[in-house]
């Protein structure tokens, strides 16, 4: 009985042994999932949005085959699909079978009629990279990431796409059942083991305790019942349930093998942000920063005016443009505007915005500190340098939201600051004419040596030019401010103040000299009908909330002589 017993054990522990085995191998997880499809709709451009690239975790790349070249870049989804713009493209989409566990890629049109353009080199693009024939592009997942595929923009787009996700090494959970048919199969080896020593004892005992054989007993006729047969008993009975239980214990163990759930069927793609974020990277600001200083620095060399527009604008331009005049009137070789400074970054504070046009506030620079003011027009547009100053001497600089996060840009006619742009140029106006007697005094703090500077010259020029009669105007520019806000519940504002100095003699046949660069840009010492002098200044503030008892702060300013020209004939 007990051989039985240990061997209908060490079965069960086999078979529930193998079942866990067998169920292993089966649900072995993947590590990998493609995702792959064929494009049919001819077209420049296609959008492989966030919802794709971040439907499985893992490792992700994109592949792609084409005819020629293959570009590919990251960026975030908003700013693909505004760069796109009314160009036609197709958009790709999962489509998952449930049923066979495989996951494709389907494509989704887009109809337009927009211009078709060269995709390289675009500022707005986090991460391009381009090759002939095939290209892998390996990308960062987040909630924001989505790639643009071309060709060269005006060809068709590569027509081969597989998305990829790295799962890594993921270890298949062990079934209990194993385990637990391991266990069986020992405890039936040893039950087999003791009823073999049992045995054997026995077997000794018998053979050391014979005498004479007693005779067979006489065998009885079975009678067999009309009643069919009796159920059975004893051992055979024992075995019979033995083999029963056996069965039953199986079919229990069988409800212990786990149930693997493959990740293709379900895709959860991450949550979009649900508020604006950074428009700009730190590595898309260095590529933007480079350029910027590799173009004004060729410009600078030699004097070119036109080749500026292609990273400079607006104030920045006016003032470079006016630097080139005056240094080309002149022989010596340090009268040329200084460089624009590149690096090292100390400060970068992108716009946090979906829309046009969009800036960025950097302060580069080690022991001269600049203030860079970077602005895109539109999607298709590259950053230009918008404004730079010289940062002060001795300035507090407010704290600012974290680059990843962004700043909020603020309209020109929000009603969140203590002073408005207009009131700004106006205020520092009065403080430049009337020195420390000005009653702007109690808003803007005039301690700083721009102040001083500009209003020693203004008073100075009124001491010299006695026969004279002059005034100082400032006015803000036609360009518009920069306003980002800063984390204290102000903003930093970045203006263009334009400062016209008007000198006329006050009896007819006296003249006023001039000497200097305003002279230079005459071509003579003086005049007897008056004078004109224009400079242009790009003015950085620290401005604070509405309600606040802080004072305004001028952080950064840079001067420049835009003309002069004589009055009257």
């Amino acid at each position: 009985m007990r051989f039985w017993i240990a061997l209908l054990v060490f079965v069960t522990g086999l078979v529930s042994s193998a079942i866990g085995f067998v169920n292993q191998l089966e649900n072995q997880p993947i590590d990998v999932i493609n995702a792959s499809g064929s494009l049919s709709e001819p077209v420049s451009y296609v959008l492989i949005p966030n919802s794709v690239l971040t439907a499985y975790e893992g490792e992700a790349s994109a592949f792609a085959i084409g005819d020629g070249p293959v570009f590919m870049s990251t960026g975030r989804e908003s700013d693909i699909v505004a760069w796109l713009g009314d160009s036609k493209y197709v958009e790709l989409r999962l489509s998952v079978n449930v049923v066979d566990e495989i996951v494709s890629l389907a494509e989704i049109q887009r109809p337009g009629t927009g211009e078709l353009v060269d995709p390289t080199g675009a500022d707005i693009w986090r991460t391009e990279d381009s090759s002939n024939g095939k290209l892998l592009l390996p990308f960062e997942i987040d909630n924001e990431v989505a790639i643009l595929l071309a060709s060269t923009g005006l060809d068709l787009a590569p027509r081969t796409v597989r998305i990829s996700w790295d799962l890594g090494d993921v270890e298949a959970p062990v079934a209990p059942i194993t385990l637990i048919g391991l266990w069986v199969t020992i405890l039936g080896a040893l039950m087999g083991v003791y009823a073999a020593i049992v045995y054997f004892r026995k077997y000794r005992s018998r053979r050391q305790k014979r005498g004479p054989k007693r005779p067979k007993p006489i065998k009885s006729k079975r009678v067999f019942s009309q009643a069919g047969a009796k159920p059975p008993t004893g051992r055979r009975a024992h075995r019979t349930m033995g083999f029963i239980s056996a069965l039953g214990a199986v079919s229990l163990l069988t409800g212990c093998v786990p149930n693997y759930d493959n990740p293709i069927v379900s895709p959860q793609a991450l949550e979009q942000p649900d508020e604006l974020t950074a428009s700009m990277t730190n590595d898309q600001l260095s590529r933007v920063l480079r350029d910027i200083a590799r173009v004004v620095a060729a410009a600078d060399a030699q004097l070119d005016r036109e080749s500026l527009e292609v990273r400079v604008a607006g104030p920045a331009l006016d003032m470079r443009r006016a630097a080139y005049g005056l240094a080309g009137k002149t022989e010596a070789a340090d009268d040329g505007p200084a460089p624009i400074l590149a690096g090292p970054v100390q400060l970068f504070l992108p716009s946090a915005t979906d829309s046009w046009p969009r800036s960025a506030l950097v302060v580069t620079g080690q022991t001269t500190l600049q203030a860079l003011v970077l602005l895109q027009e539109s999607p298709r547009d590259e950053y230009k340098l918008y404004q730079y100053s010289d940062l002060l001497p001795d300035i507090r600089f407010p704290e600012v939201p974290a680059s990843s996060t962004g700043a909020n840009s603020l309209k020109y006619d929000n009603k969140f600051l203590v002073i408005s742009p207009p009131s700004l140029v106006e205020g520092l106006g009065n403080l430049l004419n009337a020195g420390a007697a000005s009653p702007w005094s109690i808003l803007i703090d005039p301690d700083n040596t721009y102040v001083s500077d500009v209003s020693s010259v203004q008073f100075g020029l009124q001491e010299t030019l006695s026969n004279a009669n002059l005034n100082f105007s400032h006015e803000l520019s036609e360009n518009p401010a920069v306003i980002l806000a800063n984390s204290e519940g102000g903003a930093l504002v970045a203006l263009y103040m334009i400062d016209t100095y008007t000198i006329i003699p006050k009896e007819p046949g006296d003249a006023v000299a001039i000497a200097g660069d305003e002279a230079t840009l005459l071509g003579t010492g003086g005049s007897a009908t008056g004078i004109e002098t224009q400079y242009g200044a790009m003015l950085l503030f620290n401005v604070p909330a509405s309600g606040s008892e802080d004072r305004v702060t001028l952080l950064g300013a840079t001067q420049q002589l835009l003309s002069a020209i004589s009055l009257g004939g």
